[in-house]
Formats: C-alpha cells, structure tokens, sequence
C-alpha cells in the first residue's frame, strides 16, 4: 500500500517537534537519515552551517538549540511546498535510488518568523528520516517585509510623488545601508530593504543603471532561462525572452529600480577608505556623487559589484613594442570592429566563446582560443532542461528559489553524479567534436558543483550543438584551439606562449 504523502510528512513533523519541544537531542538527531543533512541560515548562530550525519549534527545543535526558541512548527500550505512525492531522487549507494517526500514548514524563533523545508526516505526498517532539513529565517522580528501599500496617503491628502519624494529624501539624508553596485543583486536586496522599512540607497558608478549590461559585446545574453533569472516582486512579462538579450535586461534594471521605488545614485563611487566606529556602530564614508563629495555614516556597506571581480589584464614582456590592439572583454564592442583582423582570444569560458563566435560571424580573418587548462562544457539546450526542472513555470520563483536552497552543495553533487552518464549522453557529439579539435574538456563534473565550488571552469550555452554555435565553429577549424599555454611576451605583430611558440596577430582580446 502506498503511503500517503502529507500523513507521513505530518507523522515526521510531530515527532521533529516532540523532541525539539522536550529537548530530547538524540531522538531530534534520530529524526535525521544516518547520511543526513542540517542546512541553517540565522536560526540556530547568526550565520549559515551545513552539518552531514548524526554526530555533526547533534555537537551543532547541543548548545545552539535551546537558544534558538522554536515553537509552532507546521506544515506550509503554499502552492508547491505542501507534502508530496517525488521533490528528487538521490543515488545513496550502488543500484539503490530512493524517491523522497518533500514538504515545507514554518515555525517561530526568537529572531522572527522561520521557514523550513525537509526531504524524506524510507529505511529498511520502515521508518522515514530526514536526508535534508533546512531551517531559514524568513522574516526579521520588527522588520516584516510589507508587501503592499494601499495606494491612499493620508486619507487621500497625499500625493503619492510628494511621499515618495519624502522618503527619498530621508533615505538620502540619513541611509541604514548602503549598497554598492546596481545590478541585478544590489537592485533585490534595496528592493526587500524598502518592504522591510530598511532605508538603503545604491551607488552604482555607470551613468544608468544597465550600463553594466550595455557597455559589454552586443551578442550577451543570460544563459539561465528567465524563470530562474527573474527579480524579487516583479516577474518578466509571459512573452519575454526565454535568454534574455542585453539591452532588455539593461532596460530592465532601469525600470525595475523605478517601480519599486529604489533610491539609487548614479555616476556615484565609494572612495576610500570607510571607518567603523564601534560606540556609534556607524560607518564615516565619502562618496563621490558626480563629481561632488558627500559624507554619509550608514550602520551597514553591503558591497554587490559583481562576483568576477575587476576586469584583469597581465603585465607581460615586450607588450609596450606590440603593435596591435589589447582589449578585456569587459570592453569589447563587437566583431565589425577587428574584420579582417588576426584575433587571439584569451580564456575559454562563456565571454571568449560568445567573443569567438562574433568574430567569425563579422569576417575576423583568424580566430585563436587560448585555452590554459580545461572547461566543462553544458550545451544550452541541457542547461536549460536542468533550470526548468528546478525552476517550472508552474512554481512561483520564490518557492522554487526555496527547494533549491534546501539542497546542500555536498547533496547536489550526488544528485548530479546520478544523472552524470544521461547528459554525457547528450552531450557525446558535441564533446568528441571539441576534443577531436584540441580542447581540454572537464568531464564528471555538474554544473552546479563547478559553479558553487570554483564559479569558474563552466560554459553554460557558449558551446552549443547547433549551426551558428561556437562548438561547432570550433570542430570545423574556424575556431582554433592553442590549448595548455599561456602568453609570455609579445613583438611587434607577436604573440609569444609558455610553450616556445608564437603567433602573428593584430588583436589580443582577454576574457
């Protein structure tokens, strides 16, 4: 007889809470799979923890569970986290897979609201236990987000451009947080600081916001699907692209910060250095507005300039007698630029491959990839099949943001290392062809795991099989590989490599 999906979920629950309620820790640890995962974010210590297997956990949570005051822990009733069959399968050992039922909770804690989401499997002892239990503060006591206004200010004697303007100016005048980048990251968080009554103000030194995304090659698009790309409290349109192009999202950011009422300034940078003073707990910091220096003293700085850091150019031999043109891929403005031109293309991830592709399709005379050590290469049409299983437009974002979080890193790579042969499979034509031309390919690795682990190393989209795709630019020789090497001097119209060997060229893009 199969079991009912919400029965067992409610059975678990019940016993998770009994022993949490009655401090009993080693029948909580029980409530946990031998293999198990604890995954907290500011429940139990002001930070976020994983633990895997009973003894881990139960030396986390000796001291951190009392403290942490949890109480009325139930069943989430939303769209997509009532219990339920399936949530995912997991290879645990050789030839043993084992369906889960999954299930969300809330609870209260001391710091606020929490919630929760938890996967089961069934022992051979006929017992369900935890494989991952994920425990999140949702809602900051006294700051609960306010998701909507009523719209009507002071009994209708209110303009809404007069409030708005009031609170832009007592944001401006005396900021809680500065936040500094207005991409896609600085632009969510300023938006829930507004819901939760956390006055914040962005700096973001382009002139518009979208400049990040404008000033980068014509061809850039996401390689995510617009479901698990979209932003906090405002999805894309239903006819919006499924990989949207650069100018859409930089004219997205713009009207995003718009409507959700986002006090940023632009052409504004930070300048060095902030202090902390520790009796006030304010930061003095001066901010470049335009050319004018203004001093502001937040109590918080969240830095949301980008995960790749500064664009980074090599101080190399003989580069001031080179001749040709040396670009980043930060800055490069399309292929028309270098027809005809012999290009080397370094790096080997998503911008040089899009970058290789653009040029070959603008009449660049030679295009040469340098490739210093190896990629793993995910065509777009996998990625995409893995984004939309676990973000379905059936879900709302955030509940599939949600599920996604409960899944610990150490989880997610056995969980990828069960599909491993499928999207080998998949991919089979694509890789042999790229290796039969030379390029190093990372094989056995997920996407996720060389995402979480290294953010570097991956290509999602860049290699695809189809015509117009850098794969196969690359298998027919339009592309050429120089694989293992790196630039080590230059001449006039050279490049010199590690390896002895040399290239004439006009142009060195780096990426």
């Amino acid at each position: 007889m199969t079991p009912d999906a919400f029965q067992v979920a409610a059975s678990w629950l019940r016993r998770y809470t009994d022993c949490i309620h009655s401090g009993d820790l080693p029948g909580l640890v029980s409530c946990f799979h031998p293999e198990g995962y604890l995954r907290d974010i500011l429940i139990f210590t002001w930070n976020t923890r994983c633990l895997n297997g009973h003894e881990n956990i139960a030396a986390y949570l000796i001291d951190t569970l009392p403290a942490a005051a949890l109480t009325e822990l139930q069943l989430d009733n939303r769209p997509g986290l009532t219990p339920e069959f399936g949530g995912f399968t997991v290879q645990l050992g050789p030839g043993k897979s084992e369906p889960a039922v999954s299930a969300g909770f809330t609870f209260l804690c001391k710091q606020g609201l929490g919630r929760g989401y938890f996967s089961l499997l069934l022992s051979d002892t006929g017992e369900w236990t935890a494989l991952t239990v994920l425990m999140a503060l949702a809602e900051l006591q006294g700051h609960e987000e306010v998701l909507q206004d009523e719209g009507i200010y002071g009994g209708h004697t209110l303009a809404w451009s007069d409030v708005v303007r009031e609170q832009r100016e007592a944001v401006e005048k005396d900021p809680y947080v500065l936040i500094v980048g207005g991409g896609q990251t600085g632009l969510n968080v300023a938006a829930q600081f507004k819901q939760m009554k956390i006055k914040s103000l962005v700096i973001e030194k382009n002139q518009n916001l979208g400049d990040n995304w404008r000033k980068r090659y014509p061809t850039l698009s996401l390689h995510s699907p617009k479901a698990s790309s979209t932003m906090l409290y405002q999805s894309f349109p239903r006819n919006w692209p499924v990989f949207a192009p650069r100018d859409k999202m930089a004219d997205w950011l713009q009207q995003y910060a718009r409507l959700q009422d986002i006090v940023v300034w632009t052409n504004s940078r930070l300048l060095p250095t902030p202090t902390y003073d520790d009796v006030s707990k304010r930061w003095t910091l001066i901010i470049d507005r335009n050319g004018s220096l203004v001093t502001l003293h937040p109590a918080h700085i969240i830095v949301a300039a980008g995960a790749l850091g500064a664009a980074y150019i090599p101080s190399i031999g003989g580069s001031e007698s080179f001749r040709g043109t040396t670009v980043h891929s930060t800055e490069y403005q399309g292929g028309g630029l270098f027809a005809g031109k012999r290009v080397i293309v370094v790096g080997a991830g998503n911008s040089a491959a899009d970058i290789c592709q653009d040029l070959c399709f603008n009449g660049a005379q030679s295009v040469t990839m340098i490739q210093r050590s190896g990629t793993t290469v995910v065509g777009i049409s996998s990625a995409r099949a893995i984004l939309e299983y676990l973000w379905p437009d059936t879900l709302p974002t955030e509940v599939a943001d949600f599920i996604v979080m409960a899944k610990p890193l150490g989880l997610m790579k056995r969980m990828e290392k069960a599909t491993e042969a499928q999207v080998s499979e998949r991919e089979r034509e694509t890789h042999t062809g790229l290796a039969e031309a030379g390029f190093n390919l990372i094989t056995g690795k997920g996407l996720f795991s060389l995402f979480y682990e290294a953010y570097g190393g991956y290509c999602i989209g860049c290699f695809i099989g189809v015509d117009v795709g850098c794969a196969e630019l690359i298998r027919s020789g339009q592309v050429r590989i120089k694989q293992g090497v790196e630039i080590s001097g230059f001449a006039e119209d050279l490049v010199i490599f590690t390896d002895g060997s040399s290239l004439k060229t006009d142009v060195v893009i780096y990426a």
